[in-house]
């Protein structure tokens, strides 16, 4: 039986944060019905927004800083660099990004640097652009792990329409499959290199030393996989290197902890002197 669990290797997985990269509006042309090849395969389950520009005006609104120096706009998702503001709808005076404020174009957020023009308390005219967030499997579906994306005919998509596209990329997926084999590899050298007494002990030590040894056989996994990851491009060796680094390391914590374990050697018995009569 192991001592170890799936949970918990995915645990120590997940919070290594290797391996990951996180894809930015990334312009895109659905044509058609089939899947379309993107850049980049391995893409994370649900980290995915695919987004469209519809409307051919600015939305407009006024805002105020009288409550604070952060204002929340009524869209999030802006299109990038598209945030104008002025002190009045006929642009009586134009600020500047990053000398009188910043936006936080993901949440719709604009906020007053104290350091610009922008009085305290100020009232002023926001003209933007922002995006519609369209909805898998009604808009579109993704292939996450082939890396392949394809518009739904009776979305809201256009055929031939251009969309931008965000998404996280990981270095190599791991099922729980996989992690289950490695768990009884693991398993199994354990206790080949541990006395029969501690077989079926619920000792944390143990739990943890197999946790370990688990982690260092999906890391190798891991490494190998990104030899096969050629998009990566030059990251691939990067990223495998930290795996191969992580596993030594999980390893070697795993045996240090398996030497207050290790098998008891038989009593040593001097040799006997056995005598012969001529």
């Amino acid at each position: 039986m192991a001592f170890t669990n799936v949970d918990l290797v995915k645990r120590h997985i997940s919070e290594s944060n290797l391996g990951t990269e996180k894809i930015e509006n990334l312009l895109f042309q659905l044509v058609g019905k089939d899947y379309l090849q993107l850049p980049h395969t391995h893409i994370k389950t649900d980290s995915e927004k695919v987004k469209g520009k519809e409307s051919l005006s600015p939305a407009e609104e006024q805002i105020s800083f009288a409550s604070g120096d952060s204002v929340s706009l009524s869209h999030s998702e802006l299109i990038p660099e598209t945030v104008v503001i002025a002190s009045d709808s006929s642009l009586g005076k134009l600020y500047i990004e990053n000398l009188d404020y910043t936006v936080d174009y993901e949440n719709g957020k604009v906020t007053r640097l104290s350091s610009g023009s922008i009085p305290a308390g100020a009232s002023l005219a926001v003209w933007y652009f922002f995006y519609k967030i369209y909805e898998n499997n009604s808009d579109y579906q993704l292939d996450g792990v082939n890396g392949k994306i394809k518009r739904v005919q009776n979305g809201e998509i256009e055929d031939g329409q251009w969309v931008w596209i965000d998404y996280m990329v990981e270095f190599g997926l791991l099922s729980d499959e996989i992690i289950s084999v490695a768990i009884t590899e693991a398993n199994d050298r354990i206790l080949k290199s541990i006395d029969s007494s501690y077989h079926n002990s619920t000792d944390q030590s143990l739990v943890t030393a197999e946790t370990y040894l688990a982690v260092s056989i999906l890391c190798n996994i891991k490494a190998n996989q990104g030899i096969s990851l050629g998009n990566w491009g030059s990251k691939t060796d990067e990223v495998s290197k930290a795996w191969v680094r992580m596993g030594d390391s999980y390893r070697n914590e795993a045996f240090a902890i398996l030497k207050n374990f290790a098998k008891k050697s038989d009593d040593f018995h001097s040799p006997e002197i056995v005598s012969s009569e001529n």
